[in-house]
């Protein structure tokens, strides 16, 4: 299969967990280390999903989340082109993301930890929160925090991590 094909099939299947996940919850996330804020709101949006996958999608993020969730999705409504990076470097990192995606349902199953002001290469995100098989950093907006990237493994800096004593989720 080539890869293009393996990447719009994943991130079509991908496309329904997110909402299950993301769209259909909000998350209070709370940690006695946290320093910047007692406790952080995780309200996502349909649009944020193309960072997920780390394509370039040639439509609005709303509109590619729709063909994604409607499995309308086209090889030709996304391309690899960065700004930041080569074409090369950014197959890689959606290579390494859509093997990331399937397992985003069970991310507030397993014991988290959290990192306040996570960054990793050119993404700085207000928190990074990790289950040691996956990272997701999230950006602030507004109140809430919405999801910006997905990374493979756990990327947080051990010296900033802190555990993440409970999350309460309420259906939106």
């Amino acid at each position: 299969m080539e890869f293009k094909t393996r990447v719009r099939n994943s991130i079509i299947a991908g496309a329904s967990i997110y909402k299950e996940v993301f769209v259909n919850y909000d998350y209070l996330v709370y940690s006695s280390g946290f320093t910047n804020k007692t406790y952080y709101i995780i309200s996502a949006a349909e649009d944020n999903y193309p960072h997920l996958t780390g394509v370039n999608p040639l439509m609005s993020a709303q509109e590619f989340y729709n063909k994604c969730l409607n499995c309308t999705l086209r090889e030709e409504d996304f391309n690899f082109s960065s700004s930041y990076s080569n074409e090369k470097e950014v197959k890689g990192s959606v290579r390494r993301k859509i093997l990331m995606l399937p397992t985003l349902d069970t991310l507030f199953a397993r014991n988290l930890q959290a990192e306040e002001e996570f960054s990793k290469g050119n993404v700085f995100c207000s928190l990074g929160t990790t289950d040691n098989a996956l990272t997701i950093g999230f950006i602030s907006s507004n109140a809430t925090l919405r999801p910006k990237t997905l990374l493979k493994n756990n990327e947080l800096n051990p010296s900033k991590a802190v555990d993440v004593a409970f999350i309460l989720r309420r259906t939106r």
